[in-house]
């Protein structure tokens, strides 16, 4: 070997060691520059989400009683929910109000089996309305209402399968009230 080529050699591989010395030094950078800002490893973690998720075989027979959540954060929120199932096969009714804000106010009234309602509110002086007559087979209606005087009202009667799905966002106040009926 000539000894110009061994020293092309050891430059290279001086460039490579350099080049990962740099990666190395940029990757321990990214890790330790929050540690610092936060000046505490717990900080760190306590800020990290984690999410995870199960699943199980359902019981059917769990689902034969109705189940409502209702969440509230704010002052002056109103919440109702009526839920009813006239048959022992029919299965459960669902409904989730979530309200966050001031003066917001959500009905849901459920009759007969296998109905779900969810109602979404964020902002202040809400109004949403969820009725549903339902069958053997399923309804749901979704209400999802951002921003300030939002006005939505669902009814779902008859039979057959059916999904409604209204996102009213109202940051002007002058926002038309939304009625959807279905038979």
């Amino acid at each position: 070997m000539k000894p110009l080529s061994l020293h092309s050699t050891n430059r290279k591989a001086g460039i490579k060691r350099y080049f990962a010395s740099l990666v190395v030094l940029c990757l321990s950078t990214n890790v330790i520059m929050p540690v610092e800002a936060n000046d505490s490893i717990l900080v760190l973690l306590k800020e990290s989400s984690r999410i995870a998720q199960y699943v199980d075989q359902i019981d059917a027979s769990a689902l034969q009683g109705n189940i409502s959540i209702i969440e509230q954060q704010g002052s002056n929120n109103n919440a109702s929910v009526v839920q009813s199932r006239s048959a022992s096969y029919q299965l459960a009714n669902f409904s989730h109000i979530y309200q966050r804000g001031n003066n917001n106010s959500a009905f849901v009234n459920q009759m007969n089996g296998n109905n779900v309602g969810v109602v979404w509110q964020v902002g202040n002086n809400h109004t949403a309305n969820i009725n549903q007559q339902g069958n053997s087979l399923s309804f749901r209606a979704d209400i999802y209402q951002l921003g300030f005087s939002g006005d939505v009202s669902i009814s779902q009667s008859g039979s057959g399968l059916r999904g409604v799905s209204v996102q009213q966002q109202n940051f002007s106040g002058n926002a038309r009230p939304v009625t959807i009926d279905t038979y």
